[in-house]
């Protein structure tokens, strides 16, 4: 990693070039959620090749970025745009969404532009407050890997599960699990606003007792809510 510092500035400088190409693809705070459930429910439409129900039924949160932007010419970078929702430890119940944002770079010979979906099973409260601390690097502070599929974990995968977050991703149409290094991840403080119409921060959103939570996130909170 030591031998790529000298690229991390270009990469940096990408990062940015690409913000107003994701813009311009952007979504409002109401889309960005309803974009977040049909990216879930669609991973999941085809159970054989889903994310297992045991890995949902155990998870502390999931975090979905639809139509993540990537783009590259020999030097990588991605944009996206997405949401995180947790499990109440004490009551099994679903909270959030609060927004986030990712970004990050990568090394090696690579050229285009794509839209991709990523979906984020968290597996436990430390993971989940790493994505609120507002500067995550996915591989670094917390371990990361290609997530299974089916629907059912095998004994002998469910044994070897030690990772914190499991990955998803769609291009093209069909979904993989996918090994995301590398990534960072920050808190999206004016989507937050835009959806609750306060300033809440991301940890009043998912921990505290806020008066009500827009119902357009509703549909997402009670699709989750059958897989316990």
């Amino acid at each position: 990693m030591k031998r790529y510092a000298s690229y991390l500035p270009l990469i940096f400088s990408f990062v940015y070039a690409l913000y107003p190409v994701a813009a311009s693809a952007g979504q409002g705070v109401y889309q960005r959620v309803d974009s977040a459930f049909r990216v879930l429910y669609e991973l999941n439409a085809t159970p054989e090749k889903g994310i297992p129900h045991d890995l949902l039924s155990s998870c502390a949160g999931i975090a979905i970025f639809p139509g993540v932007i990537k783009g590259g010419f020999i030097l990588g970078a991605n944009y996206g745009e997405g949401i995180l929702v947790v499990r109440d430890q004490k009551t099994n119940k679903w909270k959030g969404p609060t927004f986030l944002t990712m970004g990050g770079g990568s090394f090696g010979w690579q050229i285009g532009l794509e839209s991709v979906d990523f979906v984020m099973v968290i597996m436990n409260e430390r993971g989940v407050r790493a994505f609120l601390s507002n500067n995550a690097t996915l591989g670094v502070d917390l371990s990361v890997a290609a997530g299974p599929v089916g629907r059912k974990l095998e004994a002998a995968t469910d044994a070897s599960l030690k990772a914190e977050v499991y990955s998803y991703s769609r291009a093209r149409g069909f979904f993989a699990g996918v090994s995301l290094q590398g990534v960072y991840i920050y808190n999206d403080y004016d989507a937050n606003q835009a959806f609750y119409l306060h300033p809440y921060l991301p940890s009043e959103i998912l921990y505290g007792d806020i008066p009500k939570v827009p119902e357009e996130a509703q549909r997402l909170l009670t699709y989750l809510e059958r897989f316990h």
